[in-house]
């Protein structure tokens, strides 16, 4: 059946109930056809701010988006007289009226704002079109800013989808599929940190101790199977909650929608309010095994970043994601997960330690870690994945040798999570010590500072010898052996004697092209470059041997490592 375009209905109603005054945020919500074009129109009514001037909270930029108030059309007031004007700068829509009235009746539609359909370049744009729409709340939902004024302010929401047909699926962050939703004591933060989607979505549903977990995906996916995607995120999920002992969400919800990639593969995903968003790349080139390391890695952080938080974001990045890349691979094998065992959990670790000690920035002190540097230069930002996932491995065989296997790392991450429960606790590296100290006969203060604070790298012989792991030597490395300026694309060094070097990159060649595979060592580098005014093709395998031990996988390493 042909879908039709849809508007949305909405009426926010401020009520007084017992001895304060409770606000409630009711929205009605119908399908509707306007002049053949894909929109949401949205109908508010709410009560007045005392004075003459009402605001309603709009992001104009987030999440990486600009100019968001470009999706909104058409603003009236419809039961009283007044001016509305955007404010771009400061977020909201501005409503000037007659002071002392009740309430007000104002209505706006919201369209896509970019061509096509869904792109990596445009997720977390509204998506709206004749077969779905797939919206962020925060760019679907205008809210009164009297009811939010503080950030811990609670409001209850009620939703009622009217009019939709039969086959058209609802599904959110609060609920699947249902005509009434109830959304109790909620805060700015939680109801503008939610996935809206609706249409052709298909859903699978599973449960965990009684709790509903939801993938709802749509399109005809190439890569994989959509069942077996349903099955390695309930075994992901299960998996997780058995681990931190904790199954207290009732509900959560994937959404995964494809966009056409020509060439590689690509992922974006976001923690939101009981759910997943994530838009995947739809080709032969894209795996179920990216897929598994995904679920694994951001579902960790509902616990890892999100109740256990971090006191200094950049300075604790080597646990909030080195310890969530340990346990991503520590539970992926532990579980069997896609068929996954020890050999592949020594092997990862094996690419872990390569990636870390391969680093052109492996021993840089983690203060250097900023927000800057973190989020434009690869290198640091994936230096705290490397760094912690290491040091999260040889602490957790540490505490099995000296407790003969009574404790590990994982009851010191549960020890944090209890800690946690107390809003003011914040993660730290005083309180990581203090943890870990509890579960060893030796403080691990010299060896924290030494590895995490000032950046050396481990003495991986000394300690894999002492554990009785077997290894090998030496190991193949990713060496990029050159460096550019990402504004002008000039070559600022090549590392002589290097592959880079050897095929004949230098130093001011101009990079008017480039395909490298980060980290792999069997996928060549292919540079287009201008020297000079002339054009030539570089490629070169990105590698070099290198004095660092790998694992082997055997009987006596699984033995010791006891996963």
């Amino acid at each position: 059946m042909k879908k039709t375009l849809f508007l949305l209905f909405v009426s926010v109603i401020l009520y007084a109930c017992s001895n304060r005054q409770k606000d409630i945020v009711s929205y009605t919500i119908s399908p509707f056809q306007v002049d053949s074009i894909p929109s949401i129109k949205v109908l508010m009514e709410f009560e007045a701010d005392k004075g003459r001037t009402t605001k309603l909270r709009f992001q104009d930029e987030a999440w990486g988006e600009k100019d968001l108030h470009n999706s909104i059309h058409h603003m009236n007031l419809v039961n009283i007289k007044g001016t509305v004007t955007k404010n771009r700068d400061s977020n909201w829509i501005e409503i000037n009226h007659t002071k002392g009235i009740d309430k007000i009746q104002f209505e706006y539609v919201l369209k896509q704002d970019v061509e096509g359909d869904l792109a990596a370049q445009n997720r977390y744009r509204p998506m709206i079109n004749n077969n779905y729409f797939h919206i962020f709340s925060h760019n679907m939902f205008m809210l009164p800013d009297h009811i939010v004024l503080e950030k811990d302010s609670k409001f209850d929401v009620v939703m009622n989808w009217n009019d939709f047909p039969e086959d058209y699926m609802i599904h959110n962050s609060f609920g699947s599929n249902e005509k009434h939703q109830d959304i109790i004591d909620v805060n700015e933060e939680e109801f503008h940190s939610a996935i809206f989607v609706g249409g052709d979505f298909r859903t699978h549903i599973n449960t965990i101790n009684n709790n509903e977990l939801i993938f709802a995906t749509r399109g005809d996916w190439i890569p994989f199977d959509e069942v077996a995607v349903s099955d390695l995120l309930h075994k992901t999920v299960k998996a997780q909650r058995n681990f931190w002992k904790d199954h207290s969400q009732k509900y959560f919800t994937v959404t995964m929608i494809p966009f056409p990639l020509n060439q590689g593969s690509s992922f974006g995903g976001t923690g939101l309010t009981n759910s997943f968003a994530t838009s995947v790349s739809n080709n032969n080139q894209t795996s179920i095994k990216q897929l598994s390391y995904l679920f694994n890695h951001e579902l960790m952080h509902n616990w890892i970043g999100h109740k256990i938080k971090n006191e200094n974001e950049e300075e604790e990045y080597w646990f909030s994601e080195g310890f969530t890349d340990y346990y991503t691979q520590k539970n992926i094998a532990k579980n069997k997960i896609l068929e996954a065992d020890e050999g592949d959990f020594i092997n990862e670790m094996n690419i872990t330690i390569k990636n870390l000690y391969a680093s052109p920035v492996a021993t840089v002190p983690n203060s250097e870690i900023t927000y800057d540097n973190f989020w434009s230069d690869r290198n640091y930002e994936k230096l705290p994945y490397y760094r912690g996932s290491v040091l999260a491995f040889l602490l957790d065989l540490k505490i099995k040798k000296e407790s003969n296997n009574q404790y590990s790392l994982d009851d010191v991450m549960r020890d944090l999570l209890e800690q946690s429960k107390n809003k003011e606790v914040k993660l730290n590296s005083k309180i990581f010590i203090h943890t870990v100290n509890k579960y060893l006969p030796q403080t691990i203060d010299v060896f924290f500072h030494d590895h995490i604070e000032k950046g050396k790298l481990f003495d991986l012989i000394s300690i894999f010898n002492d554990f009785g792991l077997i290894y090998t030597p030496k190991a193949k490395v990713f060496e990029q052996g050159f460096s550019y300026d990402q504004k002008t694309n000039i070559v600022t060094n090549v590392i002589e004697n290097s592959a880079a070097y050897k095929a004949g990159l230098r130093t001011n060649d101009i990079l008017k092209s480039w395909s490298i595979y980060y980290g792999n060592i069997e996928k060549e580098v292919a540079l287009k470059v201008d020297r000079n005014g002339s054009e030539s093709q570089i490629s070169f395998l990105p590698v070099k041997e290198i004095e660092l031990p790998q694992l082997l996988v055997n009987p006596q390493n699984i033995e010791v490592i006891n996963l």
